[in-house]
Parts: C-alpha cells; sequence; structure tokens
C-alpha cells in the first residue's frame, strides 16, 4: 500500500515503524523470492543435466584416453618395426654387397682355376718325364762329354726315341 512508509509512520508510531519496515522487507522478500524460485529450479534443474553431462563427459574422457594409450602402443609398435625394418634392409644391402664381391671373386678365380689346371697337367707331364730325362741327362753327361756338340745330339735324339718307345 503507498501509505504504508516507514517516515510517514514514524510521526504516528515508532513501534508501528518496526513493524512497517518488517512488513516492506516481507514484501520485497516475497518479491524476490517469487522471482528466485523458478531460476534456483532451473538452476537445479541445469546442475543435474550439468552432472549427467559430466558424467558422460568423463567417460568419453576414459575412453579417450584408451585409445589414445592405445594408439600410443600402436605408434611405438610401428616405430619398433620401422627400425627392424630398417635393420633388414641394412642387412640385404650388406648381404647383397657380399655376393657381388663373391661374384666377382669367384669369375676372377674360374680364369685361376683353369690356368691352375693347366700347370698341374703339365707338371704332371713332366713328373712322368723326370725319369726318362734324369736317365738321358746322367748319360749324357758320364758318357758323351768327349764327343763333339754334333755327335752328342745325334746319341741324345736316338736315345730318347729309345725311351719314348719302351
Amino acid at each position: 500500500h503507498p501509505d504504508c512508509q516507514p517516515a510517514v509512520i514514524k510521526n504516528v508510531s515508532s513501534a508501528c515503524e518496526g513493524l512497517c519496515k518488517w512488513v516492506r522487507a516481507m514484501e520485497v522478500y516475497d518479491r524476490v523470492a517469487k522471482v528466485v524460485a523458478p531460476k534456483r529450479e532451473r538452476l537445479r534443474e541445469a546442475e543435474g543435466l550439468l552432472d549427467i553431462q559430466m558424467q558422460k563427459l568423463n567417460t568419453k574422457r576414459a575412453e579417450l584416453k584408451t585409445l589414445m594409450d592405445r594408439l600410443q602402443a600402436l605408434n611405438d609398435e610401428f616405430e619398433e618395426m620401422n627400425n627392424r625394418k630398417k635393420e633388414l634392409e641394412d642387412n640385404i644391402e650388406i648381404c647383397s654387397q657380399k655376393l657381388i664381391r663373391a661374384e666377382k671373386l669367384i669369375s676372377g678365380l674360374g680364369g685361376e682355376k683353369e690356368r691352375w689346371t693347366e700347370a698341374a697337367r703339365l707338371l704332371g707331364i713332366r713328373y712322368t718325364d723326370l725319369t726318362g730325362d734324369t736317365l738321358l741327362s746322367s748319360g749324357t753327361v758320364a758318357y758323351l762329354g768327349a764327343f763333339t756338340v754334333d755327335y752328342r745330339l745325334q746319341c741324345q735324339q736316338k736315345w730318347l726315341a729309345l725311351c719314348q718307345e719302351k
């Protein structure tokens, strides 16, 4: 009511002034409570929704952490496999180089094999002829030393022909 003013009522009664102040305060409180009550209700609902959403968020964060841990494990495994692959590729390269060098060595020694085979064959022939050569040489030294070169050559050729027949 417009006449309910504490300053006006103070002139009439000081006890009523306090009562007027209390009534006005209650009226202001009632107006504020009517405005605040729906807001408080909406706040409780919003806090309830917030709790639900925070639970969902925490669930998603836990899922994200699990996925991130899995991703990190896969990345670590991928890096380990890449290192292993590089190691194997390096090993393949080293083996390829060794194989190329071995092929070069074998092809280089292939000619040596033929040369050594021929040398062994010739040495075998010389070994076979060694007894006869020794016989001809010792006979020349022992018996033909006093004769002329032409006569010595003629005798050596006859002796060689006789050795080859036998």
